[in-house]
This record gives structure tokens, C-alpha cells and sequence, in this order.
């Protein structure tokens, strides 16, 4: 092994850390219906829960940059990063635990209150500890052969956690119940946790290298004025509200457009994710070969096919499972370098940084990115609601389904144009 090399064990270990968050699973999937369920009372009044996790989404964009900042300057024995992984995974552990142990045993507003004050702590504690989490990467690979090799293991297991959301967790729920289900998950994430903080150490970085003087707003400035961030992080953007968009209407895709139970869902998820994972070392060879830039551009612009395509469902004369079948395929072919990519990215802008400001800033662009990203996963729900509402989300009137597909595949088009003029090509 060549000196920097990273040993597939630890690209291996680096990227089951991304199962810090699992526990996000739980609680972004099942919260609102374990608060309030459809028959019965509940625990919440269901606008209040709504306001609740929108608090606490609002604190998870916020922090952010605010984490990524704080990581860049700060200079400890112990480093930057694993101080912060600790005590955002200690304060992220502990809400979601607490979080199904609701403050009354019956319906009251004081449960929404309780939830939205745990939500703000899980978020920014997610946050603390999954920023500099992603911003060890620069440090821990300096070529991009390298990174590419991180950023694959990660996406495994990112894939991996949808896997344990999506099918394990409905049926742990079952056996087990929400608060200790929370707990299986929380004991999964503790190990994940370790794996970074006792084995990664990080990097000796030159005090002359810390952003200590850089004030807040001055490093937001240089940040979101880097061209080829910006390059990057305007598409990025676009197809995340895309792709957002593409799972709220799902449900209704389903059970209104393709007239099938909700339970459904998971013949899109299911393949989606097998062919995903099955296409890491693809794409992964592809990239190194042609470079990131390719084969990211390539993955948003075939991504509109099946998500246009999926716009059809119901009206061709195809049987509707099959058909979705055959759309979760094609999304999971063409996602991948979309979900495997991104953090590279990031890691080889951070160096160009470096030589613009003279600091090592990798959390503050980890941070930036999540600012607007998160920002427009909230404006995919606004969007969404406008179509439904005003086009029709109901069986015979599912117009506003169908445009909600055709408008996230458009919109790739602009992305890739503009990604098209990212300056880096390997």
C-alpha cells in the first residue's frame, strides 16, 4: 500500500459512520403517526406536531453552517471534528430515545411542545455530529482515486440505512415497539460512532491553517462566492428539490395513479436500492476512469427518463406493478452516481479553497451545502401541495401527480447545463 493510501478496511469503517443518523429514520418515517394516529385520539394535535417537525427541520438547516463554522475554527487535543461527533451523537442519541416517552399519557398540546423542543435538540445534534463526520473526508484521502473510494462505501451504507428504515424498521416496530425499536437503532449508531472517533485520527493541521479569524458572515461570503461551488452547489440544489419531490408524490403515484395499496411503495424502493448497491463498483470504476464530473453529469441527465416516464403509470397499457417495478430499476441504476458523488466533490473544492483563503475550511462547505439543500427539501413540500391542490391528487382527477413528475424531470435539464460548466474533470 502506497503512503496516504487508504486500506479498504478503513474506507470500509469510514463509511459505516454514516450510520450515526439511522436513528433519523425512525423519527422522520413514524413520529407524526405515532403523535397522531388515524384511529384514534393521540397524543398531539396534528397541525401543532406539523409545526413541531418543522422546527425542528428549520434548527437542522440553521445549524449547519453555524457546526461547520464552529468545527472549521476551533482547535482542541483532541482535534476539530471528534469533539463535535461526540457531543452532537450524545445530544442525538438521547432525543431519540426520549422523544417516545411522550410528557403526558394522553392528548395534550404540551406533547407537541415537548416533541418540537427534542426535535431542535436531535437535529442539532445530528447536524454537530454528521457535519464534521462529512468533513473528515478531505483529510482522511487527499486524491481523488481515494475519495471516490470513501464516498462508495458511504453510499453503501447510506443505501443500506434506507434499506433498515424502509423494511426493518416497520417490522422491529412491530415486535418491538417504538421506544425500544429507538433503541435498537440507537445501539447501531453507537457502534457506527466509535468506529470514527477511536479509529480515524485526524490530520495535525498548522494553527496557521485554522479559520480562527475568520468571522461567520465573512466565511459564509467567501463560501457561497467560490465559482466552482457554486457550479456545483446551484444544480445540486436543483436536484434535490427534484428528487424530493419525486418521494412525497410517491405514495399517491401508487394508490391514486396506479390504483394499488400504499404497501406498495416498497416495489419502487426495493429494486431501487438492490440496484444501487449493485452498481457501486460501476460507477465507482467509471468515475475514476472519465472522472466525477462525467458520470455526475450523465447521472442527472438520465435521471429524467424514468422520472418522466413514471408519469405514465396508468395510462400505458402496461400491468402497474411491473411497470413500477421496472422504474425503481431504472432510478437505482441511475441515482447512484447522483448519492455516491456529491461528498468528493465537496472534499476537492475544499482544497481549492485552501489555496484561495490559505485555511483548511472543509466543515463550512459541508454546512453551506446542507443550508440550501435542506432549504429546498422544504420548498419540494410547498411545491408539491400547489400541484395537488390545484391540479388533483384523486383517482380520475391525478393531473397534479402526473405534472409533479414531468416538472422534477424538467427541471434536470437546467441543472446539467449549468454542472456542464463545473471546471474540474477528474
Amino acid at each position: 500500500m502506497s503512503e496516504g493510501e487508504v486500506s479498504s478496511l478503513k474506507a470500509l469503517l469510514y463509511g459505516y459512520g454514516s450510520l450515526m443518523g439511522i436513528g433519523s429514520s425512525l423519527i422522520v418515517g413514524w413520529l407524526l403517526y405515532y403523535y397522531c394516529p388515524p384511529d384514534n385520539i393521540g397524543l398531539a394535535p396534528i397541525v401543532i406536531m406539523g409545526s413541531a417537525i418543522l422546527f425542528g427541520r428549520v434548527i437542522d438547516a440553521v445549524s449547519d453552517p453555524l457546526i461547520g463554522h464552529w468545527s472549521d475554527k476551533i482547535l482542541t487535543r483532541w482535534g476539530r471534528r471528534r469533539p463535535f461527533i461526540v457531543a452532537g451523537f450524545i445530544a442525538m442519541a438521547f432525543s431519540q430515545v426520549v422523544i417516545w416517552r411522550p410528557l403526558i399519557q394522553g392528548f395534550s398540546i404540551w406533547n407537541a411542545i415537548y416533541a418540537s423542543i427534542l426535535l431542535g435538540v436531535f437535529w442539532f445534534g445530528y447536524t454537530a455530529a454528521m457535519a464534521p463526520y462529512l468533513a473528515l473526508l478531505p483529510e482522511i484521502a487527499s486524491s481523488s482515486s481515494e475519495r471516490i473510494k470513501l464516498v462508495t462505501y458511504q453510499t453503501f451504507f447510506s443505501q443500506l440505512s434506507l434499506v433498515i428504515g424502509g423494511v426493518i424498521v416497520p417490522i422491529l416496530l412491530t415486535i418491538l415497539g417504538y421506544l425500544n425499536t429507538s433503541l435498537a437503532l440507537t445501539v447501531i449508531a453507537t457502534t457506527s460512532m466509535l468506529s470514527i472517533v477511536l479509529i480515524f485520527r485526524e490530520k495535525v493541521i498548522d494553527r496557521g491553517k485554522i479559520a480562527e479569524k475568520l468571522s461567520l458572515w465573512r466565511a459564509l461570503k467567501i463560501t457561497y462566492t467560490n465559482r466552482v461551488f457554486l457550479i456545483y452547489l446551484i444544480p445540486t440544489a436543483i436536484l434535490v428539490l427534484s428528487t424530493t419531490i419525486i418521494q412525497i408524490v410517491l405514495p399517491y403515484l401508487i394508490t391514486v395513479s396506479a390504483g394499488l395499496d400504499k404497501s406498495y411503495v416498497a416495489i419502487v424502493y426495493l429494486p431501487l436500492i438492490v440496484v444501487s448497491i449493485l452498481t457501486l463498483p460501476l460507477y465507482r470504476k467509471l468515475a475514476i476512469r472519465y472522472g466525477k464530473k462525467k458520470v455526475y453529469l450523465l447521472g442527472m441527465g438520465l435521471f429524467a427518463i424514468p422520472t418522466i416516464v413514471a408519469s405514465l403509470v396508468g395510462i400505458v397499457r402496461v400491468e402497474p406493478i411491473a411497470f413500477l417495478v421496472g422504474i425503481g430499476i431504472l432510478f437505482g441504476f441511475f441515482a447512484t452516481p447522483l448519492l455516491m458523488l456529491p461528498n468528493a466533490f465537496i472534499a476537492d473544492i475544499t482544497d481549492i479553497d485552501e489555496k484561495i483563503t490559505g485555511y483548511r475550511r472543509e466543515a463550512i462547505y459541508f454546512g453551506a451545502q446542507g443550508f440550501i439543500t435542506k432549504s429546498m427539501a422544504g420548498l419540494a413540500g410547498v411545491l408539491t401541495s400547489i400541484f395537488l391542490e390545484h391540479l388533483g391528487y384523486t383517482t380520475g382527477a391525478d393531473l397534479g401527480i402526473r405534472v409533479a413528475y414531468i416538472f422534477s424531470a424538467l427541471i434536470l435539464i437546467p441543472a446539467a447545463v449549468i454542472f456542464s460548466r463545473y471546471p474540474l474533470k477528474d
